[in-house]
């Protein structure tokens, strides 16, 4: 049996002062058996300001708290722990032993995702205030082609990389700060034959112009590469102190309980069911989830699992976060399944699916209609659009296959 265990850090709610939350215990059991422990320490327990992790699996008492499911990691710990890509650079630049749930949470930088950090010290050490610049994007992405095609990189390159590896998802990414902001770089990736970064910022763009809750987004050219930018939306700078808020960042997955591998049993109908448990005033949070709906639908943006819905903790309560991770997928066929189910029919893309459980998101059947109408209408001049943001017309060709279900529509 392999035992860990870690101290777990929080910066309060509009507060720029990080304390200890607790304790986090991660034992591997057997081949494909692992058990966390979460307990809150004392002091937070008693501290005016604390917030639970999850108000629902976490909540504030003093007791121990077990989990099996996604690795023996409770879901705001998980959260907060890089992805595939960040997973990846963890894994080329540190020993063996530490490529497991533990050890991606202690190797990850300061700039992970939300309030939560990781540490040995009952005491949360100093933090440390170092993000890449723009300035340093060249470098990054020689460094991260090289790790793709498993060159060696030197002790500059593996710095560089090493700073911002705790970003979600599979494509070559890291954080920089630039205008008092942090943003979340997407690099090309060697294999690319399509021009992904300017796909997404267009497809945010159209997201935009649909009336989505879009964070800002830029497109940064470096040599001849072009580099996606999505600023963050879990900190916010505040300029007299010249520090950053962060703010308590939990996923979709973790509103459901669910191990990441459970595909069977992640649902919006359900996702929605829990955000009016976790969300104050939650109508408008559940109509923009169904507009989100609507739009991955629309240009089959078909990679919208749990972990790519987000919520933040404001202060006072949980709110729907900007969206992310929008890329369209062309398949063929003129059929399309989301990700995960949201009608009568399951995951299946239809109006008559979409509108079937309308209710779930607060709104009538000819509400929902006339939602998915106008998206449809605004979407509808996508290759223009693309077009004037930057797309090749090779890759509005390769886009084609995301839009040729709509005649089934």
């Amino acid at each position: 049996m392999i035992s860990k265990e870690c101290f777990v850090y929080i910066q309060l709610p509009n507060s720029f002062e990080t304390i200890t939350a607790g304790k986090f215990k991660w034992e591997k059991t057997g081949a494909n058996s692992e058990v966390g422990t979460f307990v809150y320490g004392r002091s937070y327990l008693k501290n005016p300001n604390k917030i639970p992790l999850d108000p629902f699996q976490l909540p504030l008492e003093e007791r121990e708290f077990e989990v099996t499911i996604n690795e023996g990691v409770h879901g705001p710990i998980r959260d907060a722990s890089p992805d595939s890509w960040g997973r990846y650079v963890i894994q080329k630049n540190t020993p063996p032993d530490q490529h497991d749930p533990m050890g991606y949470l202690l190797n990850s930088a300061g700039d992970r995702i939300g309030a939560l950090s990781f540490g040995f010290g009952k005491k949360p050490p100093a933090p440390i205030r170092s993000y890449n610049k723009t300035v340093n994007l060249g470098k990054l992405i020689a460094a991260a082609h090289k790790l793709e095609t498993d060159q060696p990189i030197d002790d500059a390159e593996k710095a560089l990389l090493m700073v911002g590896p705790s970003a979600g998802g599979a494509r070559p990414k890291t954080t920089i700060e630039s205008d008092n902001c942090l943003w979340i770089t997407k690099f090309p990736a060697v294999s690319d034959k399509q021009n992904f970064p300017k796909i997404e910022f267009a497809t945010m763009k159209l997201a935009y112009e649909c009336g989505l809750n879009v964070p800002e987004v830029k497109m940064i050219r470096i040599g001849e590469q072009d580099i996606f930018a999505i600023k963050r939306f879990d900190r916010i700078y505040d300029g007299s102190k010249k520090d950053y808020y962060r703010h308590h960042f939990v996923s979709g997955l973790t509103l459901l309980n669910l191990d990441e591998n459970d595909h069977e049993n992640w649902s919006y109908i359900d996702l929605a069911d829990q955000m009016r448990r976790w969300i104050e005033n939650p109508q408008e949070d559940l109509h923009e989830l169904f507009q989100r709906i609507a739009f991955n639908g629309l240009i089959s943006n078909t990679d919208d699992h749990p972990r790519n819905h987000g919520f933040i903790h404001n202060g006072n309560s949980y709110r729907l976060s900007p969206v992310y991770d929008l890329v369209p997928k062309p398949e063929t066929g003129t059929t399309r399944y989301l990700a995960m189910p949201f009608g009568s029919e399951g995951r299946k893309f239809t109006l008559e699916n979409l509108v079937s459980n309308s209710e779930t998101f607060d709104l009538s059947k000819e509400e929902a209609k006339s939602i998915f109408e106008k998206l449809k209408t605004r979407i509808s001049n996508w290759r223009a659009f693309y077009m004037a943001n930057g797309v090749s017309a090779a890759d509005i060709q390769y886009l084609e296959n995301s839009f040729n279900h709509w005649g089934s529509l």
